[in-house]
């Protein structure tokens, strides 16, 4: 399967989620999270606004604009305001995204587990040491993530004061590095649930690159949607990236039984 069609395929798997969940009643599994992401928001949102006025206040008055005429001064004032504000929110919901996964983590190992095991049957072992494990494994793949995206985002910025022609790029390259890795952990559920180590997981999740961008992208154009993204964008990725990820393999398993059958017809 090609790149647009595996991108194709994580776009569908939204509409997929939401009849898969519609059809096993799966909507009270979705509550505790959505409070969760809900309440995150808010705290987010309330430390983004206070912490932006704290950074626009101390860049105004420790650093002097002079300028001709008292229009200009504004415009130059308000410019600054408007990139710094951004700049800070920005930074916010980088850190927003991480602090969902791991403040989810619990709630989102439950659903992963209902989901799979209707849709592509009961794992090896099911207890509570396994829930605690695939809990930290979360917890764990998304501080992982955490460190290594900002590295890149910083290297990206980075290039961008060297390279100006890179500068229009630059929104473009963090919005499909963040996507990769929201991507990477909504995938990763589904391969903790069947005992896949984080190893072997990740060669797996890297063998379908637009599967996963394209999850972490639909996720993050889900959040968006005034308050419905926000209460159900998460479990929406959650389910959408394992429903996916089971089309490919029950397809690459049938593909196998169908080729194992052509041979034994040959001899």
């Amino acid at each position: 399967m090609d790149l647009l069609s595996q991108i194709r395929l994580s776009l569908k798997s939204y509409w997929r989620a939401f009849r898969f969940i519609d059809d096993h009643n799966l909507w009270t599994l979705l509550i505790i999270p959505a409070v969760i992401n809900m309440i995150l928001t808010l705290i987010m949102i309330i430390f983004a606004i206070r912490t932006s006025r704290l950074v626009v206040d101390f860049v105004l008055q420790h650093f002097q604009i002079t300028t001709p005429d008292a229009t200009m001064h504004h415009l130059v004032e308000g410019l600054i305001m408007v990139i710094v504000r951004a700049f800070v929110f920005f930074l916010y919901l980088k850190v927003y995204r991480y602090l969902m996964l791991i403040a989810l983590a619990p709630t989102l190992a439950i659903l992963s587990s209902r989901v799979q095991t209707i849709d592509f049957g009961p794992a090896k072992t099911s207890c509570t040491s396994k829930y605690l494990l695939d809990c930290s494994r979360g917890i764990k793949i998304a501080l992982r993530n955490f460190m290594i995206e900002i590295v890149l985002s910083t290297f990206i910025i980075a290039l961008c004061l060297v390279i100006a022609w890179a500068i229009p790029l630059a929104p473009i390259a963090v919005l499909l590095l963040e996507s990769y890795f929201v991507g990477y952990s909504m995938a990763d559920y589904r391969h903790e649930y069947f005992g896949i180590s984080s190893r072997e997981s990740r060669k797996q999740i890297n063998n379908y690159p637009g599967l996963v961008v394209g999850n972490g992208l639909w996720f993050n154009l889900l959040l968006l949607v005034p308050l419905l993204g926000i209460l159900f964008a998460p479990t929406f990725a959650l389910v959408a990236s394992g429903l996916s990820i089971n089309y490919i393999e029950k397809r690459k398993s049938e593909s196998c039984k169908s080729n194992q059958s052509t041979l034994m017809m040959a001899r």
